[in-house]
């Protein structure tokens, strides 16, 4: 089981879908959306389940706008694809999480006291929901989301991180092959 978040969600189903920036050149991913597309085909070979969290579903479908209820319906009818809400259970979660935050002295932990208490809150309910459904790991290129998601265990793996897909040539590999072409 994983779980990705809105951008990776967008990168997958919108077509204009803005990459973040890989902090290694501070220019937007190379190939993102192909990056995400070899993710999700190889987690359906594998017959991994992908959840969704509520939360990040609400973020995406704002983003998509006008053309969210085609998108929903395109996440519903993908067979590995599990919308999972902020219920009673992540409620618990969540709780569990913020008390052992408050126990090293910050509400915010692992985030900076410069984070904004809604985004944490906000985050840590999309971290909540992977746990409760033992995500081993969750897609985002939001760096406070894989921070909280590592405090509590899974691994947090960011777009920049995926390898690109092999056949999909990019410009920094024509500058490396012998022929220059």
């Amino acid at each position: 089981m994983v779980s990705i978040d809105a951008g990776f969600l967008g990168l997958f189903l919108h077509p204009a879908a803005k990459p973040a920036s890989d902090p290694a050149t501070g220019l937007p991913t190379v190939q993102a959306r192909e990056r995400v597309e070899q993710l999700i085909d190889d987690l359906d070979a594998k017959r991994e389940r992908i959840t969704i969290p509520a939360p990040a579903l609400a973020e995406f479908l704002v983003l998509a706008g006008d053309d969210g209820p085609q998108f929903l319906s395109e996440i519903t009818l993908r067979s590995n694809f599990y919308i999972q809400p902020f219920d009673q259970l992540a409620a618990v979660e969540l709780a569990a999480m913020e008390l052992l935050a408050r126990k090293r002295d910050s509400k915010r932990s692992p985030l900076p006291e410069t984070v904004p208490w809604q985004k944490v809150k906000f985050d840590r309910q999309i971290v909540a929901i992977a746990k409760l459904h033992r995500a081993h790991t969750l897609y985002s290129d939001d760096g406070d989301v894989r921070a909280i998601a590592e405090d509590v265990g899974i691994k947090g793996m960011a777009c920049w991180e995926l390898d690109i897909p092999k056949g999909n040539p990019t410009l920094f590999d024509n500058i490396n092959s012998p022929s220059g072409e």
